[in-house]
């Protein structure tokens, strides 16, 4: 994960811009999207000052995932910014706050793999599936069999189990 590293000792005040590929190399370092395929491109932007650094990080692509609906496989795109603050320290203080990085007075690079992550994780919906109309016809007929209603006669158990709750009102 060398590679999202930046060396910032040697940054000067000011804006410095990076550019990230995170593509089936870098999903595949982290438990929860290993065997994830796709493409996403990120631009870091860091402000350095005398106190601190700012780190604006934005991202856009595309990954392969399937779908909730249909479990057909699908492109679904994923973009999103975030912005966090680096500040040096004893590497033993922490406030608490997820927008703060803490690096230890002898750090010398900043490693951005685990907030390029966050950023990636917190882009995927809850819930992935097709645009309407974009699954798979038959698994579409499939699933709508099933959850049709029928208009069976309720079993005479839960009718009976009715009656009990509504005594007890």
């Amino acid at each position: 994960m060398k590679e999202y590293k930046v060396a910032h000792r040697g940054l000067a005040e000011g804006t410095h811009s990076f550019e990230f590929e995170m593509n089936d190399d870098f999903f595949d370092c982290f438990e929860a999207t290993r065997g994830t395929h796709g493409l996403v491109r990120a631009e870091v932007r860091i402000v350095k000052s005398a106190l601190l650094m700012e780190v604006r990080m934005r991202m856009a692509g595309s990954v392969k995932a399937v779908c909730d609906r249909c479990l057909g496989e699908m492109d679904l795109p994923v973009s999103g910014e975030m912005s966090l603050y680096v500040k040096q320290g004893k590497g033993e203080e922490d406030d608490g706050d997820a927008d703060f990085i803490l690096l230890a007075q002898d750090a010398d690079y900043l490693d951005l793999s685990e907030p390029l992550y966050e950023l990636y994780m917190l882009s995927i919906p809850m819930r992935v599936t097709h645009p309407e109309g974009g699954c798979d016809p038959e698994m579409e007929r499939v699933l709508k069999a099933y959850t049709e209603e029928k208009n069976d006669k309720t079993d005479p158990r839960w009718e009976e189990l009715k009656k009990l709750i509504n005594n007890n009102k």
